[in-house]
């Protein structure tokens, strides 16, 4: 069975800090990440753009994919 997992849940598991993650993404602050790794009910929840969701996606190796983002 395949193992989804959230960015959130990914950051974590490689010990990455918001600012961390936002340097391996190439995005422009740590609180856009913290924004996309809140959950989905959260009100300062957003969804990555699709340019950075293809970007999460390699960056993780497949291990997050873009409709992690979506309920």
């Amino acid at each position: 069975m395949e193992l989804i997992l959230k960015l959130n849940d990914w950051r974590l598991s490689k010990n990455f800090s918001y600012r961390d993650l936002a340097k391996k993404l190439g995005a422009g602050h740590a609180t856009m990440v913290r924004r996309w790794c809140l959950p989905h009910d959260h009100v300062d929840h957003k969804k990555p753009s699709t340019q950075y969701m293809k970007i999460i996606m390699l960056a993780t190796d497949g291990a997050v994919s873009a409709n992690d983002f979506y309920n």
